[in-house]
């Protein structure tokens, strides 16, 4: 699993590379919430076109992420989706 995250004014984009199941999801988890300390009053973009695989672990950190950023006022966005993700939603 690798994030490569781009910065915009008012927005970060984290582009997610591999598979997120229970083997990423600490890890994933541990990068989105560092970034979104980092960035605060930003909302953020998640990617997912090169994601090619997410079970219910995945999901998890999504929601996650979501409540946290909603809590403070900001805002998540899901790019691009390929089908077995879309399912899992």
């Amino acid at each position: 699993m690798h994030i490569r995250v781009m910065q915009q004014s008012d927005r970060i984009t984290a582009s997610l590379y591999g598979e997120l199941d229970h083997h990423s999801a600490a890890q994933v988890k541990n990068e989105l919430d560092r970034l979104i300390r980092r960035y605060r009053d930003t909302d953020l973009i998640l990617d997912l076109k090169n994601l090619s695989f997410m079970d219910s672990s995945g999901l998890g950190v999504i929601l996650g992420r979501y409540k946290a950023l909603k809590a403070s006022g900001n805002s998540m966005y899901i790019k691009n989706p390929n089908r077995q993700i879309e399912k899992v939603f």
